[in-house]
């Protein structure tokens, strides 16, 4: 059984005949899965629920409840399933429920989606019947650093607002104006 496994010890599994994977490989083996050309999906079922961030280089089908963040390929939360964090992926197809921000290039909501915060996408697809609250915003890279962005267009905001207070040198105080400091 495989949560019985060592650290350490590798398992390795009967390859089962009309596999694409070569009679030498493991199951288990990612550059085997790789070269057969099969795509790896895991899978949360309903009877799981995960607090913590979930990661994998595959795709990734939620049915079951997370709280935490999740990074994959692509990801399809399910009709009953619930993710409360934020959610980076390739693809983002939800049909259920999710309360965090998305950044991903291609963003679905199908009809029984309910998503609240935000959505950074490059392409939007809402259909009929979904619930969305909150902001979308367009990007032509939804995974660039959005900190630093913000920050450099919070410094512009405070030196524009402080420029119009600007007289002659003399800036305004609370009470009028003050002199300049030498």
């Amino acid at each position: 059984m495989l949560f019985n496994r060592k650290p350490g010890e590798s398992a390795s599994y009967p390859v089962p005949a009309g596999s694409l994977l070569p009679a030498s490989a493991s199951a288990t083996d990612p550059t085997a899965r790789a070269q057969g050309g099969s795509a790896t999906q895991s899978v949360i079922d309903a009877w799981l629920n995960i607090n913590g961030n979930l990661q994998s280089e595959g795709d990734v089908r939620v049915d079951g409840h997370i709280s935490g963040d999740i990074r994959c390929a692509h990801l399809i939360v399910g009709r009953e399933a619930t993710v409360t964090g934020h959610i980076v992926a390739e693809e983002a197809v939800v049909r259920g429920r999710v309360k965090g921000t998305i950044r991903a290039n291609r963003v679905i909501l199908q009809d029984t989606a309910c998503v609240e915060i935000d959505i950074i996408h490059k392409l939007l697809s809402v259909d009929e019947g979904a619930e969305f609250d909150g902001q979308s915003c367009h990007r032509k890279d939804p995974f660039e650093d959005h900190e630093s962005a913000s920050a450099s267009k919070a410094a512009k905001k405070r030196k524009s607002a402080a420029e119009p207070g600007d007289v002659n040198g003399a800036a305004i105080a609370g009470d009028g104006l003050s002199a300049p400091e030498a």
